[in-house]
C-alpha cells in the first residue's frame, strides 16, 4: 500500500487522550472495557478513527515493518488482544493492561449496533459470512466489500477499498483483511479525512461471530491457551507462523528485559 496514498497531516488522533502503559515500544490502552465502549459510541459520529489490537505476531512484525509502525502510531487505541502478550509483560514487570480480545470487542459492539440500528461497513470476509451476520443482526445495515487476495500490492484495489468506506458512511467500520493490511488501510482512511465512524482492525472476528470458525472454550481462553486451540483448528495456516513468532519474540523480550 502506498503509491496512491493521500497526503494529510498525520498527527496522533485527538481521541487518543487516555491512560496508557508502554511495553514493547507500544502505548497500550490502560482503561476499562466499559470506558472503551463509551468512547467508541461517542466517536461513532465523529471523524474517522481506528483501533488496533496488538498480539505477539504484531510485536514481531513491528520490528521491521515501518508502515505497520506508522499505522500503530496513528491509531486512537492500541488494545492488548493477547493473554500470551500479557504474560510476557507480567514477566518483564510491565504494568499489565486488561486484555480485551478483538473478537469479544467486536461481538459487544455488534450487539450495540443492533440495539442502536447502526450502519456497519465490513471490508473483508466473504458473502456467506455476511448473509449470516445479516440474519444475526437484522436491525444493522451492513455494507460489504471483499477485496481480492493481494489487494494491498495493487494501488487501484487499495483505492477501491478507500472509496467504498468513504461512500458508505457508517458508525462502525470492521477491517477484517489481516495484519498488516487492515492497520495500514485504517491509517489511509483516516489520512484521507472524509470518512467518519470508528474502525476496528480485528482480523477474523467476523468469522467467529458468524460461526464459520469456532473460538476456544472459555477454560482455554482463561488459561491463555486460545492460541493452541486456533493452531489445532487451522494447523496448516497457523503452526508455522506461531513457531516463527516464538523464535523471533525471544530477542525482543531479552532487549525489553535489559
Amino acid at each position: 500500500m502506498g503509491p496512491n496514498e493521500p497526503h494529510a497531516d498525520e498527527r496522533p488522533s485527538s481521541c487518543n487522550r487516555q491512560s496508557t502503559v508502554k511495553g514493547f515500544d507500544i502505548e497500550f490502552y490502560d482503561g476499562s472495557n466499559a470506558e472503551l465502549i463509551a468512547h467508541i459510541i461517542e466517536a461513532s459520529n465523529r471523524e474517522f478513527s481506528y483501533i488496533v489490537t496488538p498480539n505477539v505476531n504484531h510485536v514481531v512484525r513491528l520490528e521491521d515493518d515501518p508502515e505497520l509502525r506508522r499505522a500503530y502510531e496513528n491509531a486512537s487505541h492500541r488494545i492488548c488482544d493477547s493473554q500470551v502478550l500479557k504474560g510476557l509483560m507480567t514477566l518483564l514487570r510491565i504494568p499489565v493492561p486488561d486484555v480485551i480480545p478483538g473478537s469479544d470487542l467486536t461481538g459487544e459492539l455488534m450487539c450495540i449496533a443492533e440495539a442502536k440500528k447502526w450502519r456497519v461497513t465490513v471490508v473483508g470476509s466473504d458473502a456467506s459470512d455476511m448473509r449470516t451476520m445479516r440474519r444475526l443482526y437484522p436491525n444493522v445495515t451492513f455494507f460489504h466489500h471483499n477485496p481480492p487476495m493481494g489487494f494491498d500490492d495493487n494501488p487501484q484495489e487499495v483505492q477501491t477499498c478507500l472509496d467504498f468506506v468513504i461512500s458508505h458512511p457508517a458508525e462502525l467500520v470492521v477491517l477484517a483483511v489481516g495484519c498488516p493490511r487492515q492497520e495500514v488501510l485504517g491509517r489511509l482512511i483516516r489520512a484521507d479525512g472524509r470518512a467518519r465512524g470508528v474502525g476496528l482492525c480485528v482480523g477474523a472476528s467476523i468469522d467467529f461471530l458468524s460461526g464459520k470458525v469456532k473460538r476456544a472454550p472459555r477454560w482455554m481462553q482463561r488459561m491463555s491457551l486460545e492460541w493452541l486451540h486456533r493452531m489445532c483448528t487451522e494447523p496448516r495456516r497457523l503452526a508455522k507462523r506461531y513457531a516463527k513468532d516464538a523464535v523471533r519474540i525471544m530477542p525482543i523480550v531479552y532487549r525489553q528485559f535489559r
